[in-house]
């Protein structure tokens, strides 16, 4: 993945690792937070997976449907064409298990180079506009944000 090695190779993440894992790659680094985010590829799936992105959210709880109605509207075409996930290149949802939620992005046709762009500005988007608004308690909580 080309575009996560870019990052990587400018200093956007900080300890980056990749391993071959079945079906695709398991990426390792640290960026936002001093988090260890996990996106895990799936080749055959044509899928992105940042696991565990929102730890210690309920299912069903008013975060988790805040989060999910947050990701649903980076496809709006009311956003600018820059900032929009075009549903026909990737498709965006995301999956809660154990109280903790996840971001799963698809390569349409299979443009991961695509997908991998838009699924980091999305991450990025989580964390400096959805988390930092009525979330702050969480991300002092849950990432060591400092209180102010």
């Amino acid at each position: 993945m080309c575009v996560l090695q870019g990052h990587a190779n400018r200093g956007v993440f900080r300890g980056f690792s990749v391993r071959e894992v079945a079906r695709g790659r398991h990426f390792e680094f640290r960026w936002l937070t001093d988090a260890t985010f996990h996106l895990r590829l799936d080749a055959l799936a044509g899928t992105l997976t940042f696991s565990d992105l929102l730890p210690n959210v309920p299912y069903r709880s008013a975060m988790d449907r805040a989060f999910r109605s947050f990701v649903r509207e980076c496809t709006s075409e009311q956003l600018p064409a820059h900032r929009r996930i075009d549903r026909d290149l990737a498709q965006v949802r995301c999956r809660n298990r154990k109280g903790s939620a996840s971001l799963v992005v698809t390569a349409v046709g299979g443009d991961f180079d695509y997908a991998t762009r838009k699924a980091i500005s999305l991450v990025n988007e989580i964390f400096h506009g959805f988390l930092r608004g009525p979330y702050y308690a969480y991300m002092v909580e849950n990432f060591n944000e400092p209180e102010e």
